[in-house]
């Protein structure tokens, strides 16, 4: 309701996902004034079980909201994911870049790399499969 009277919320709705079988230590949103409820950022992030080289490692998992579509799980409405993920995996970076926080920057090719997928309401996704490896000041 605050969408359609042309008013601003500060406590937008975000699900829930979970990796290495616990849900999201943060989860984050970015969006603009009035089209939030279509279009927005979602940036989710989890401590990992292990260390690299002794340090602490997250990780992360961004989406971009593009529309409404049926959930094929339980037929209620739901966000469109943005099938070009890579984009918000840029998105992310760029972010963080303007930010100041982020030291370095790199991106990673894993063998066999998913670059073709379904997500959890049946639509199709693409990506190059890189990932992006940040390390922070």
């Amino acid at each position: 309701m605050q969408t359609y009277d042309s008013k601003d919320y500060l406590a937008m709705p975000m699900s829930t996902l979970f990796l290495f079988g616990r849900k999201q230590d943060f989860g984050y949103e970015m969006a603009e004034p009035i089209a939030m409820v279509a279009s927005r950022h979602h940036f989710r992030i989890w401590k990992a079980p292990f260390t690299w080289n002794g340090q602490e490692v997250w990780v992360g998992a961004g989406t971009h909201d593009i529309g409404f579509a049926k959930d094929r799980r339980n037929n209620n409405v739901t966000h469109k994911i943005d099938p070009a993920v890579d984009g918000e995996r840029d998105n992310i970076g760029a972010s963080l870049q303007k930010s100041n926080k982020a030291k370095t920057f790199s991106y990673y090719l894993p063998p066999n790399p998913v670059q073709e997928a379904k997500n959890a309401t049946g639509d199709g996704y693409h990506s190059d499969g890189r990932l992006l490896v940040i390390f922070l000041q």
